[in-house]
């Protein structure tokens, strides 16, 4: 069982997920950048890439997005996470979005200038801009609509086979042709009425968008996805949920309304908070929510794990901290990867990375351990509600995975580029420009027309030119008969210096 707890401020809004007292999952929205996931667009080819099969779409955000044409076999693109992230059953071939239905033929060859419905599958990040899909798809109460793509899944968290059988025949009758669904977690156990009512009410929307296309001049926004708040109560307030807190009365009427509106049976679980102290800090999510950027994550036993984010992957790196020395080095050794896939598994969903992930574990010599603590983070992935691939761990103790995340990891939207470094994660060393600034004054030197030299730059590149590199300054000096001065300029970056001629 868990509970939402929804803090709003003029500027953002946050939705934790606290599961017994731990936080799970933390979803942040600005208030004036909602993010495009879920939107539908009328767009605009601008440029085809024929070797690809894909082409930059023109959707008025400034910059092109990305469109894989022919996106039979990425069907599970097509249903995003606009959610809060749940995916569709892709275990079986009749329920399942591994194979494509022969019922989807391959597209017509994309046209630059050519105007297509579209809609927004993966937030732009990085240099990136959003992934869009052909393939629409609106998500209710109890199921995914999938207007224009003929296939019938069923969520993979529903493992009753009977009832899984039940909401397939129930949903069948209902879809028009072409048309398809995949029920959702919260389908579950509810009466077919409701499912009409859900499919129903996305019919008309999904009509509405259509309608509205004719008259749009591209590019266009034709619907925009709910915003973090009412996505919260569609996706999260099921059977397992507790309840959503809110802590101010806007968001407590839009809440009930919504709540009212779609899912009356849980109107009793919406509540908002009273008291003094934050809500966040009275339910001592704060606390937690502040080692969301550590790159430092400790275990209890006393190792910890090391995250490092780069462009095209995720790096883990698990070490024995102040485990080591303790007892049988190999039972040591699979305790803490043991802990570590635990931990591991929870900051993937609580920090919400996505992409390609590589874990480094420290070195097994047991097979039977490593297969221990490849089932430990399988088991741990397996409560995510976002899609992933895992493969067996190497003989190295290396574990690759691949996690979807079609909105904006935690760490890209709570950081910026470091001002000094760049995002590089390092600056050139003092030593190595004072090596650089008197190549350069040697260069400079031998001009006959040059009577002095003047070097200016950072406090600490002036200390280390005088404390270790005098003997140079001096040949210099010596040599050309040339005086240099070092000025220290405050306002200098640490890479940054200039020698001038004088």
């Amino acid at each position: 069982m868990y509970r939402l707890l929804v803090s709003t401020t003029a500027e953002d809004r946050r939705v934790a997920l606290v599961e017994g007292g731990v936080l799970r999952e933390l979803h942040t929205e600005r208030r004036h950048d909602r993010g495009l996931v879920g939107n539908v667009y009328k767009g605009r080819i601008v440029r085809v890439l024929p070797g690809l099969d894909a082409a930059f779409v023109e959707i008025g955000i400034g910059r092109g997005a990305f469109l894989q044409w022919d996106d039979a076999g990425l069907l599970r693109e097509a249903v995003p996470d606009a959610m809060i992230g749940e995916e569709p059953d892709a275990g079986s071939h009749a329920d399942g979005l591994d194979t494509v239905p022969p019922t989807l033929a391959p597209l017509p060859a994309p046209i630059v200038g050519q105007d297509v419905l579209v809609q927004v599958t993966r937030d732009a990040f990085g240099g990136k801009g959003p992934r869009l899909s052909l393939r629409v798809s609106l998500p209710g109460r109890t199921l995914v609509y999938l207007p224009t793509t003929p296939i019938l899944g069923v969520s993979r968290r529903i493992a009753d086979e009977a009832e899984r059988s039940r909401l397939r025949d129930a949903t069948r009758s209902l879809l028009t042709p072409g048309a398809g669904a995949i029920l959702r977690t919260a389908a579950q156990n509810r009466p077919e009425s409701e499912l009409a009512e859900d499919l129903a009410f996305l019919s008309a929307l999904w009509a509405s968008i259509q309608s509205r296309e004719p008259d749009s001049e591209a590019p266009a926004l034709l619907h925009e996805d709910l915003d973090l708040l009412l996505r919260a109560a569609r996706d999260h307030l099921g059977p397992e949920c507790e309840g959503i807190v809110v802590d101010t009365e806007e968001d407590y009427d839009r809440l009930l309304q919504f709540v009212d509106t779609f899912m009356p049976h849980c109107d009793d679980r919406v509540t908002i908070h009273r008291g003094t102290a934050p809500i966040f800090e009275a339910h001592g999510v704060d606390a937690h929510a502040s080692g969301v950027l550590d790159r430092v994550v400790w275990l209890k036993a006393g190792g910890s794990i090391v995250i490092d984010h780069t462009e095209a992957l995720t790096a883990i790196d698990v070490n024995t901290g102040g485990t080591a020395g303790r007892g049988d080095p190999e039972e040591t050794i699979f305790q803490t990867n043991l802990d570590a896939a635990r931990e591991i598994a929870c900051q993937l969903r609580l920090r919400n990375i996505g992409g390609i992930v590589v874990i480094d574990f420290i070195d097994m010599r047991d097979p039977v351990h490593r297969q221990q603590v490849q089932a430990a983070l399988e088991a741990g992935l397996a409560v995510d509600k976002a899609h992933f691939d895992i493969l067996p761990m190497s003989r190295l103790g290396l574990v690759e995975l691949t996690r979807k995340r079609p909105r904006e990891a935690s760490f890209s939207r709570m950081t910026e580029p470091c001002p000094y470094c760049e995002g590089r994660g390092w600056v050139r060393g003092v030593e190595y420009t004072c090596s650089e600034i008197i190549r350069r004054l040697s260069r400079e030197a031998a001009t006959e027309t040059i009577r002095s030299l003047r070097v200016m730059a950072h406090p600490r590149v002036i200390e280390a030119l005088i404390d270790g590199f005098r003997t140079s300054l001096a040949d210099l000096e010596t040599r050309w008969q040339k005086p240099v001065h070092l000025v220290r300029r405050e306002d200098f970056h640490l890479e940054q210096w200039n020698v001038r001629p004088e």
